[in-house]
């Protein structure tokens, strides 16, 4: 990380402080025991959530790669 140019590390505050509210998010976790199919709304907004995790650890990813290659 020490590597990043400072607006790379700054998109990385960024992006974990996202990635910290996105824990409080109630979508975050899939409770034990429940059936996709159910409900199609619930349905809607779990996929929705991870679809933004993924979204948010990918762009976390690059930048660190980014960072470790010097770039």
């Amino acid at each position: 990380m020490w590597r990043m140019t400072l607006k790379q590390r700054r998109r990385h505050g960024v992006l974990m402080a996202r990635l910290d509210d996105f824990k409080r998010n109630p979508y975050a976790k899939v409770p034990d025991g429940y059936e996709f199919g159910a409900n199609e709304e619930e349905d809607a907004l779990y996929t929705e959530a991870l679809e933004t995790l993924t979204t948010l650890v990918e762009e976390i990813h690059g930048l660190e790669v980014a960072g470790r290659e010097g770039n």
